[in-house]
């Protein structure tokens, strides 16, 4: 994804957020159940199989592009979010003690790996979802149609 749009989807994630906090005082239930549906429908249809699974290029071709995206944008800026703290607590603790040690690097990076990763899914679980449209004819897109649906009863939509 290149830069200019890779910031747009930021800044309208980052804006849809922003409205929720503003208007509502943090996510809304039926909001969070649509997050909890983009979410899962991501998890199994792009995450949970191998590219190999699907029958058309063009399946093929999108969620191997969608998977990459989800390689960068939460698995690895977690990773580098959780390495940096980790360090970073290591480095406070070795200046309290005054000697080297590492143990806190451990529970500082799987606590803060597992916290980022949620967080960072949740932000561009729309972008992800968006990137599956790949039309009705194929069985992502069918079934991308029917969570599409779904969330858009839920938020009393027309399309989002």
């Amino acid at each position: 994804m290149s830069l200019i749009v890779r910031a747009k989807a930021d800044a309208q994630a980052q804006d849809y957020f922003d409205t929720l906090y503003k208007h509502y005082g943090g996510i809304p239930a039926e909001h969070q159940t649509a997050i909890d549906l983009r979410m899962r429908f991501f998890t199994k249809y792009v995450l949970n199989r191998n590219v190999n699974d699907y029958k058309s290029p063009v399946e093929k071709d999108w969620m191997y592009v969608a998977k990459r995206e989800y390689r960068y944008d939460v698995n690895i800026r977690a990773a580098s979010d959780a390495g940096a703290l980790a360090i970073g607590a290591c480095m406070g603790r070795m200046f309290m003690l005054k000697k080297f040690i590492w143990w806190p690097f451990a529970p500082v990076f799987a606590a803060t790996y597992l916290y980022r990763q949620r967080q960072l899914f949740v932000f561009h679980n729309k972008k992800f979802f968006d990137m599956c449209n790949v039309g009705e004819q194929y069985e992502v897109g069918f079934a991308r149609l029917a969570v599409l649906k779904r969330c858009n009863a839920l938020l009393d939509r027309d399309d989002f």
